[in-house]
């Protein structure tokens, strides 16, 4: 993730330049006042300031707080991958000044380790961040610190020594610390997130790495391969990661739902038109994803802000109902694909629906008194055990003049005019 977020992000990379030189320059300030040592607090401070940055930066404005912690047990596999490395490295500078700062490796050590735990429970529960709780990334980053802390620790017992008395000390402190500091994290945590635990067969790895090279090519090189399991006994999906970019695929099945395969927007900016857009997208589509170039329509939506990138989406009505199968690719504004997410799911068969538009809307207002609704949808929607069902997809809004403004979405089945709880 930290990859991605800032190769070739000029932007992203001057707000990290400013960010940094604030918060050197604050710790500075500090440091001076309370007659700490200036630079190595300056030091300090903005490299903390840059673990922040990388891993709260908001990737996709968006996107839902994803309210998941998966849990890693191969991490040496995930270690090794470029990411892996790249997030031990963040954490080894801020580790190696702080602890310089304060001669304490034990509790500079534990006190990192805990930001670095709080950013993964930050990351699971906050919405617009676009992140996931990994407990890879907090493995990776913990090694980090360690380095740093190590580093430093023969820095300063090489100078100066280091007390049995005061070793002892930072040791009993530094473990009270960690103890109390994970048992808040996982308070605050656990009840709002699932636990999903990652493993992946050498089955599981084999298929996945043939599916990856089936859609970037016989060469292409397999880093990673993480399976999570579905929840409400539905399938899971397997995460593949390699050089070429990275897939997301349905499990078992292998068929690839989504993917991060190009240049992110920034990257590679332009000025595409929308029949270019289409043209670049309709050519990808007929390599990887056929199925959904056959009885759909094409939908093209610009991307602000994204320097001219285009969303070319393909979907499929029948009956006026909006079916299941969907394929969205996101277009650069130089032409290239940067990723994609897909369903591919036949045309289910529907009962005839007997509610109309209004009646639907009728039905979301009156079991929602105060709401007024914005839209109104047709769509089949499959239940827990896998039935499909047209249902009305309502949306509404509590005007922002009254005390308790909000969004809300009621469904309401098109057969029989029951609200549909899920």
């Amino acid at each position: 993730m930290i990859r991605a977020i800032f190769d070739n992000q000029t932007g992203l990379l001057w707000a990290v330049l400013v960010t940094l030189t604030v918060s050197a320059a604050l710790a500075a300030v500090i440091a001076r006042r309370r007659s700490a040592p200036v630079l190595l607090s300056a030091l300090a401070g903005a490299c903390t300031a840059l673990v922040l940055v990388a891993t709260l930066y908001p990737i996709r404005s968006g996107a839902p707080a994803p309210l998941i912690c998966t849990v890693q047990r191969d991490l040496i596999a995930a270690m090794s991958t470029t990411q892996g490395l790249m997030n031990v490295a963040l954490f080894v500078p801020a580790a190696f000044f702080a602890t310089l700062l304060v001669r304490r490796p034990v509790g500079a050590g534990v006190a990192l380790i805990l930001l670095a735990a709080a950013v993964e429970a930050i990351q699971a529960v906050t919405p617009g961040v676009g992140r996931s709780c990994d407990t890879a990334d907090l493995w990776d980053n913990a090694l980090g610190v360690a380095a740093g802390c190590g580093l430093a620790f023969l820095l300063i017992r090489g100078r100066s020594g280091m007390s049995p008395v005061t070793a002892r000390r930072d040791l009993a402190r530094g473990s009270l610390a960690l103890c109390g500091g994970t048992a808040v994290i996982v308070a605050a945590t656990v009840p709002f997130v699932t636990v999903v635990p990652a493993d992946a067969t050498e089955n599981t790895r084999a298929g996945a790495a043939k599916a990856f090279q089936d859609f970037f090519g016989p060469g292409a090189e397999v880093t990673s391969v993480q399976y999570v399991r579905g929840s409400f006994e539905q399938p899971g999906t397997v995460s593949v990661t390699g050089a070429a970019g990275s897939l997301t695929l349905a499990w078992p099945g292998g068929e690839p739902v989504s993917g991060l395969v190009g240049p992110l927007p920034g990257q590679a900016p332009g000025e595409i038109t929308d029949d270019a857009a289409a043209f670049s997208a309709t050519r990808f589509a007929q390599n990887h994803f056929p199925w959904a170039l056959t009885g759909g329509y094409t939908r093209i939506d610009p991307q602000p802000h994204s320097g001219g990138a285009r969303t070319v989406q393909w979907r499929s009505r029948i009956d006026g109902v909006l079916m299941p199968m969907r394929l969205d690719l996101l277009v650069t504004g130089n032409g290239q694909i940067s990723s994609f997410s897909a369903r591919h799911v036949e045309p289910p068969a529907l009962p005839r629906t007997t509610v109309v538009e209004e009646t639907a809307r009728n039905t979301a207002t009156a079991v929602n008194p105060g709401f007024v609704v914005t839209s109104a949808e047709l769509l089949a929607q499959a239940d827990r055990s896998g039935t499909w069902h047209p249902c009305w997809v309502i949306r509404m809004e509590r005007p922002a003049s009254q005390q308790q403004a909000g969004l809300l979405v009621t469904l309401v089945d098109a057969v029989t005019g029951a609200v549909v709880t899920t």
